[in-house]
């Protein structure tokens, strides 16, 4: 961490896009990511309302839906590493336009299945199993890229912009697809995930090529399993990335749970206002990261990220445990968007220090190691929540704030 506190603090010169992060757009290369992915991001939510009311219709069962969702978490979890190993390998722009290319080949003909009349449940079970994979290898190319397209003082501001652009995709894609599927049906919603991947592969495509990384010399195992090993012996032996892989696995163990399961909990329960209450505190929650990963674009990066951790550890543990103790809904919501603030904050902040921290060689392993500490304990993290807020809500808050304290 010495490294990179000096280099914060020998920083003299404001950075061009300090203050005005989306002056950044104007960058040809910066810009087709940024389409490239909020185009992905919106695909990705065609999918998941059409796939969940199109299981509905065959079905009518929960359960069927829960399966199918399971199917496509699994292979995401388990080939999460390999998809990092992947993309060092041949270069984050390769993996994301094979992944991309993939999901439409296979989307596309779903969609036509579904207009015609003649889907079937295993085809759907396929489908969402295909879509895990696509992901294991497009999500941790899609977090290692920025670096290779920005220099090193744009890093915060380009993970601004593509923060914000992600939490506002989160609000529009539901709803356009939700319109969508309405007004044309689950088919046309499927053909719109396929059409916003191909034009999204376009922009991929434009790109600068990046030289190809080949296997560690260092690795004691050749192949793709001697990098995966590499991936894990680099992290661990660098102790800002262990801790900060540590603290995103403790802090995203108690924060999904709490939001997941306990805000459903809460608002059906204490505060008595149904789906209506539940979509006021997730957006809530919503504007405070917008408003953190927009500021963390706009202000000047902290030079002690260590402390710095600990200050955010800190502030989502008192939200999130507060929210628990509070006993009407309009009060919960004003404090889930103060807390929301840190973590889009954190979002900025602490994934440019990790791609700064990173060597280039090992950037997509290190994202991967990253997102499988955010994403591989949430079905535990449900778990336990919803044994924990069938007993006592406030519990489960206040325990999620705890050990984000800890």
């Amino acid at each position: 961490m010495t490294a990179v506190a000096n280099t914060a603090s020998a920083e003299t010169v404001r950075p061009p896009h300090q203050g005005r992060p989306w002056a950044l757009l104007g960058s040809g290369p910066f810009r087709n990511l940024w389409v490239a992915t909020t185009l992905s991001l919106l695909g990705d939510f065609f999918s998941y309302v059409a796939i969940a009311w199109l299981v509905l219709q065959l079905t009518g069962s929960s359960l069927a839906l829960g399966s199918v969702l399971v199917v496509q978490a699994v292979p995401r979890g388990v080939l999460m590493l390999v998809g990092g190993a992947i993309s060092d390998r041949f270069s984050p722009r390769v993996t994301m336009l094979a992944s991309m290319g993939l999901r439409v080949a296979l989307v596309a003909p779903l969609a036509v299945l579904v207009l015609a009349g003649r889907v079937q449940m295993w085809e759907v079970y396929g489908i969402s199993f295909v879509f895990g994979v696509v992901d294991a290898f497009f999500m941790p190319a899609r977090s290692s890229i920025l670096p290779r397209l920005v220099a090193d003082h744009e890093l915060e501001a380009g993970n601004a912009v593509l923060n914000v652009s992600s939490q506002v995709s989160i609000v529009v894609g539901p709803a356009l697809a939700g319109v969508v599927v309405a007004l044309a049906g689950t088919g046309w919603a499927f053909a719109a995930d396929a059409a916003c991947f191909a034009v999204g592969a376009l922009f991929v495509l434009w790109l600068p090529r990046a030289a190809r990384i080949g296997a560690d010399p260092t690795s004691p195992e050749p192949g793709l399993r001697g990098q995966i090993m590499a991936g894990f012996r680099y992290a661990w032996a660098d102790i800002g990335i262990r801790a900060t892989l540590i603290i995103i696995a403790a802090v995203d163990f108690g924060a999904n749970g709490a939001l997941g399961v306990g805000l459903p909990t809460l608002a059906h329960g204490r505060y008595g206002a149904g789906a209506a209450g539940l979509g006021l505190l997730l957006g809530a929650w919503g504007v405070g990261a917008t408003a953190g990963a927009l500021a963390g674009g706009m202000v000047r990066r902290p030079e002690r990220i260590g402390w710095w951790l600990v200050a955010v550890c800190a502030w989502l543990g008192a939200t999130i445990g507060a929210v628990g103790l509070i006993p009407t809904l309009a009060p919960a919501a004003v404090v889930l968007a103060i807390g929301g603030i840190s973590s889009g904050a954190v979002n900025t902040f602490g994934i440019s220090w990790l791609q700064r921290r990173t060597d280039p060689a090992m950037q997509g392993r290190v994202m991967s190691l990253v997102m499988l500490a955010s994403l591989g304990l949430v079905p535990i993290s449900y778990a336990l929540s919803g044994a924990i807020a069938d007993v006592n809500p406030t519990a489960l808050f206040l325990a999620a704030g705890g050990l984000m304290l800890a």
